[in-house]
Order: C-alpha cells, then structure tokens, then sequence
C-alpha cells in the first residue's frame, strides 16, 4: 500500500500589522482571519526517485532540516492565487512540510513546522490560521534597532532568534513565529466578499522589502491608534459577537499607520471598492488583505454576501476590470489532514 497525504489549508486576511515603530522594543504584531474560501489543497506521496518539480526547493529545505533522505512527490489539487494578500506562500510551505512529516510519522508543532520553511518572521497570521483557524491576534516580535542601539553580535542574535533587528516582511526575516495573544472563532454567519481584481500582484519580494525600509518607522500616535482600535472596538466586538462594531473597527484601520500607505500604494481598484463598499448597505466595513490588491467587505447572513457579491461583479464590470469575487465565513479548525492509502497496482 502507497501512502498519500492529502492537506487542506485556509487562506487568510491579514487585516493590519500594529507596530511599525519599534520604541517600546517590539515589532509588528497583527490581526487576521482564516477562510473557507478559497483554500489550497495538495497531496504529498512518497516516490522512488525525486524528478524535477516546481515545488522542490521547498521539499529540498524540509528533508535538509529533518535529516530525511527519500524522495517526495507534491500534487497540487487546488491551488491559491499567490502574491495577492491571502497568504498563499506560507499555506503552500506549511502544507508541503506538514504533508512530508505526516508520511515520515514525525509529531511535529506547526510552529516547529513555520521555523523549518522560513515562514512567520513578520506575521504570525498565516501561521496560526494553518494551526487553528479563526480570528488571530499575534504579539509580534522583540525589536532592538541597530539605528538606535548600534549593531548587535553575533552572540546576541544567536542566543534570541525571536530578535528583530530590521523593519523586514517575513520574507525576507529569518526569526521565529511571533506568540498568539488570542485567537477566537467568529459565528458562522458572519461573512466576507473577497474581491481579487486581477491588476497584478501585491508587492512582494525586493519591491516588499523596500517599501518596508522607506516607510518605517512609522509614527509612535499611528501606532496608538491602531492599538485603541483593536483593544477597544474589534476584539469586544468579537467576544460580544457585535458585527457592526467588529466591521466598523475594521474599516477604521484603512486610514491609520502601515495600512494606510499600503493602500495609498495600491492600483486605484482598490480605493474604488472602497467608496463602492461605502454606499452598499450590505456591507458594514471593509478593507484590503495584506499589500493586497484582494479587498473584502464585512456582511451579516449568507444570503446579504450573495447579494452584495453579485452588486460588486456588476459594479467592476461597469469599471471593465477583470475579478474573482468569492463569499467566504471563517475557517475556524484551521488544515486538515488526511491520510489516504492507494494499491500499488493502482499508483
């Protein structure tokens, strides 16, 4: 019997980071969500002899850091759109190494799992969402700049590699997961139009890191806003299921720190869901994912997304621009993982 593990991951929304500043010596820190839809699933299987694949170097860092030495196929079944702002990299990598050290027996954390494959070194979103799903606010990292404190050692970066020492995107940062702070299902009746307008990609790899360098740090006052925001609107109206207040914080941190010039660099697309969202009255807040372009708009009960889904196709077909527009609630388990056994004469 052939061994094949089939994996099953949420996308996420990664709603904002916190902490661009770094004064009170620590970084980023975010909020997010697991999805429904769209997610990704693979299947990983053990093979006589690795051939060239797309996904090999990912397979290549997995068998390098557990010590294993077979070969490995990786099938995508269903794939996610990368570089879009639904986290797609970190849900492929972590499915990949999730897939191989299920086969290999291996009882391995999901944080353990994000060290392996580089991923979490900014947010901890992505992450999380693998691991349990829902709403996620994570604690992000501990800060010491070499602007403000001169440049570490090496033994210093050695002994904390949960230190940061940089304003870096977490693809390009090497340090561990941040900690969950909490991490809380949302009701099921609360659900997201998720709009990816196909403008090309958010920014990611040189230009991400860039971005990151010109604009950080940004200002101590942006940061304790988005704080009062998020301590004080969106995490007692998810403990109080309040929708409105939820959606409303959400919509507020659009205008504030690192989101705001996020936004104000992305194609106009986005600004124009953005006052589009703000006429509907299906939606009760909005935002962008990420660097984006993917926006998405806050809606109570089913059959409002469906209403407002098909109001927004409309609306980008009148502006002649091309979208995937989805309806999604929240992924509150977090991947799935199954084990699946095939006949040899049947591989």
């Amino acid at each position: 019997m052939r061994e094949v593990v089939r994996v099953k991951a949420p996308s996420r929304l990664h709603f904002s980071l916190i902490d661009l500043n770094g004064e009170l010596g620590r970084v980023d820190g975010g909020i997010g969500v697991a999805l429904e839809e769209p997610h990704l699933v693979i299947e990983v299987s053990s093979v006589a002899v690795s051939s060239p694949q797309d996904y090999g170097d990912l397979v290549e860092r997995v068998k390098e850091k557990l010590g294993l030495k077979s070969a490995y196929e990786v099938r995508v079944i269903r794939d996610l759109p990368s570089h879009v702002g639904l986290g797609s990299k970190t849900q492929l990598a972590l499915s990949i190494a999730k897939g191989i050290s299920t086969l290999e027996h291996l009882d391995i954390s999901t944080r353990d799992l994000a060290r392996i494959v580089g991923r979490g070194g900014t947010s901890g979103i992505g992450v999380a969402a693998f691991e349990g799903g829902g709403f996620i606010l994570d604690a992000g990292h501990r800060f010491r700049s070499r602007c403000a404190d001169g440049e570490l050692s090496a033994s210093d970066v050695e002994s904390a590699s949960d230190v940061k020492t940089d304003f870096l995107p977490s693809s390009a940062s090497n340090v561990s997961p941040p900690p969950v702070l909490f991490q809380h299902p949302l009701p099921d009746d609360w659900f997201f139009v998720v709009v990816t307008p196909f403008v090309g990609e958010g920014a990611h790899g040189a230009r991400e890191v860039e971005i990151f360098r010109r604009y950080c740090p940004i200002r101590g006052e942006d940061v304790g806003e988005i704080c009062r925001i998020v301590l004080m609107r969106i995490l007692p109206a998810i403990v109080e299921k309040d929708i409105e207040t939820f959606a409303s914080g959400l919509t507020m941190l659009q205008h504030v720190g690192f989101k705001r010039i996020e936004v104000e660099i992305q194609h106009e697309v986005v600004r124009k869901l953005f006052s589009f969202f703000e006429k509907n009255d299906a939606a009760l807040g909005y935002g962008m994912s990420s660097f984006g372009p993917t926006t998405y708009a806050v809606v109570e009960r089913e059959n409002m997304a469906k209403e407002l889904a098909a109001d927004t196709r409309e609306f980008l077909y009148e502006l002649g621009v091309r979208a995937s527009v989805k309806i999604s609630n929240t992924n509150n388990r977090g991947a799935e993982v199954e084990v699946i056994r095939h006949s040899a004469a049947s591989s």
